[in-house]
């Protein structure tokens, strides 16, 4: 039996295999910062979505 096991998160990982753990926290990362873009925050201190709409 192989032991492949991606060191960042742990994985077993077939012989040659590639984890991609590290892409995709960078995807989330991307996704969270776009969604942080959006709210907004009110005098009173209530967060507010501001969508853009598309054209």
């Amino acid at each position: 039996m192989y032991a492949y096991i991606c060191p960042d998160c742990g994985c077993y990982l077939d012989p040659g295999e590639r984890c991609d753990c590290g892409e995709e926290r960078e995807r989330e990362k991307e996704k969270s910062a776009e969604i942080l873009k959006m709210l907004k925050v009110e005098k009173s201190g209530q967060m507010k979505i501001e969508f853009k709409e598309a054209i």
